[in-house]
């Protein structure tokens, strides 16, 4: 569960077990890939008219990773 796991994962909440859904877990998160605020350091680009994150103007090169 979590930010990142949105119901994917494991997760013990106050001694129960709530089982993940594992095809949560496929896909991009694209949260990981977004632009990083030049300022803040430690969120993504913020549009400060609606104050939601700038998923549009966020421009990203994905490189394939040989595991």
């Amino acid at each position: 569960y979590g930010h990142f796991a949105y119901g994917g994962l494991d997760i013990t909440i106050d001694g129960q077990l709530i089982p993940g859904e594992t095809k949560r877990t496929k896909g991009v998160n694209a949260n990981a890939a977004m632009r990083v605020d030049p300022h803040l350091k430690n969120t993504c680009l913020v549009d400060t008219v609606g104050g939601s994150a700038v998923f549009y103007d966020t421009k990203v090169r994905l490189e394939k990773v040989n595991t």
